[in-house]
């Protein structure tokens, strides 16, 4: 076996999840938030589908397993990704991910209620300081082109807030789901379909879904920016993810994805040609040491 096999995949894992947050954003802004979620499940479903039954093809389901990661892919994927999609226009993909940092905290806060789990002193601290770097970097005022300062999108971060609650919701339902003997990768197709189900009959009753060819004539690049998310975020990262659960520590694992905050400093800069100031920063670095303390207690 590699060596550090599984923390080096926690490693790419947030890797292929910052590089999906930015290439998302960026479709989103082109073609709309609620359609790129839309198009991104099918197309996602198609490719774990695929690599599941070529690979494994065993499909030996628990029914109460099936309801528990259903739910889980509606308020997660269908619920939660919409509100992500939308705040990554509001308030682009940079801050949206540092919101993101408080889904574990969240997560962590309902499994005490949930499911027994405890928290400990020192996870209450890595939950406050978590909450801390967070706070930090949405308080912060941004600079106009006309040099006066302005605040933060108080609808996005609103957003982006929702979209880690509902991360984290989604996450404690999968659990219960994933209490039964099912592989990941098809709990994951499962809630992939869970959030289709919803999401696509929700739209057409409501006149919001468009034709493909409609949605991407209008700014040919955001196919590309959709497929690049697609195969870094769902299939690459998924894959990725289960790779460094199978082979270290679950806190170990879950605190090197949770470092997708710090990782997309660089590729904002270079991507997206974004300058985040030094409380950005100072802000991202603080949010990934309160989960690394939380996780690692």
């Amino acid at each position: 076996m590699i060596p550090y096999l599984g923390e080096f995949s926690g490693l790419l894992t947030a890797i292929c999840w910052s590089l999906t947050s930015i290439a998302f954003t960026a479709a989103s802004r082109r073609v709309g938030a609620l359609q790129v979620n839309l198009y991104r499940l099918p197309a996602a479903l198609l490719l774990l589908g695929l690599t599941y039954f070529i690979f494994w093809g065993n499909i030996n389901l628990d029914s109460n397993a099936v309801l528990w990661l259903i739910a889980s892919g509606v308020v997660g994927l269908a619920i939660g990704d919409t509100f992500l999609f939308q705040a990554m226009v509001m308030i682009g993909a940079r801050l949206s991910m540092i919101l993101m940092s408080l889904a574990p905290p969240i997560a962590a806060i309902l499994a005490y209620f949930f499911l027994n789990e405890i928290i400990s002193p020192l996870g209450i601290l890595g939950i406050a300081v978590t909450v801390m770097g967070v706070g930090w970097v949405v308080a912060e005022r941004t600079p106009t082109k006309g040099g006066k300062n302005q605040r933060i999108s108080l609808k996005g971060v609103v957003f982006g807030t929702l979209a880690a609650a509902g991360q984290a919701v989604g996450l404690i339902l999968a659990k219960k789901g994933l209490i039964t003997d099912i592989h990941p990768i098809m709990a994951t197709l499962i809630r992939m379909i869970g959030a289709t189900i919803i999401l696509w009959p929700l739209a057409i009753f409501t006149n919001q879904i468009q034709s493909p060819i409609k949605v991407f004539s209008r700014d040919k690049s955001a196919i590309k920016w959709m497929i690049i998310g697609i195969i870094f975020g769902p299939y690459l990262g998924v894959t990725f993810s289960l790779i460094a659960v199978k082979y270290t520590q679950t806190g170990i694992a879950a605190t090197l994805m949770s470092t997708m905050p710090v990782l997309m400093l660089p590729m904002v800069i270079f991507i997206e040609k974004e300058k985040p100031t030094w409380r950005a920063v100072i802000g991202a670095f603080v949010a990934v040491a309160g989960i690394a303390i939380l996780f690692l207690r």
